[in-house]
C-alpha cells in the first residue's frame, strides 16, 4: 500500500500539557472534512518529571471509521474511512508533549 502523505503535529502545542500533584486526561478532537484512509500513531516527544512517581501515556481514545465509533484506548489505529480521531494524554505529576502522526494511504 502506497503512502500518499504524512502529517505530524503536537497535540497540545509546543509546551505540551500536564499536572502537578494530581492526574488528568487531556483530549484533542481531530476531524476530517471527508473520509480518509489512514494509519494514526500517537507518541511522546518529551516528558518533564515533576515528582518521583511521574506517569505519562498518550493514545487514541476513540475514532470513527465508516460511521462507526470505536472506543479505545488504542496505541495506533488503521481506518479506511476515518472522519474523526480523539487523541488523549494521561499525566500524573508531569508535563509531557504528545505528538500526532498520521499516514495517509
Amino acid at each position: 500500500m502506497a503512502v500518499n502523505g504524512l502529517w505530524v503535529a503536537s497535540m497540545f502545542g509546543i509546551n505540551g500539557a500536564g499536572t502537578i500533584n494530581t492526574t488528568h486526561t487531556f483530549t484533542k478532537v481531530q476531524t476530517f472534512s471527508s473520509p480518509k484512509n489512514i494509519v494514526a500513531i500517537p507518541f511522546l516527544q518529551m516528558i518533564q518529571e515533576t515528582d518521583d512517581e511521574t506517569t505519562a501515556s498518550c493514545y487514541v481514545k476513540e475514532y470513527v471509521d465508516n460511521g462507526v465509533t470505536k472506543k479505545g484506548p488504542f496505541t495506533a489505529v488503521a481506518a479506511s474511512k476515518c472522519t474523526k480521531i480523539v487523541w488523549a494524554l494521561y499525566t500524573r505529576d508531569c508535563v509531557a508533549r504528545p505528538m500526532r502522526l498520521i499516514f495517509f494511504l
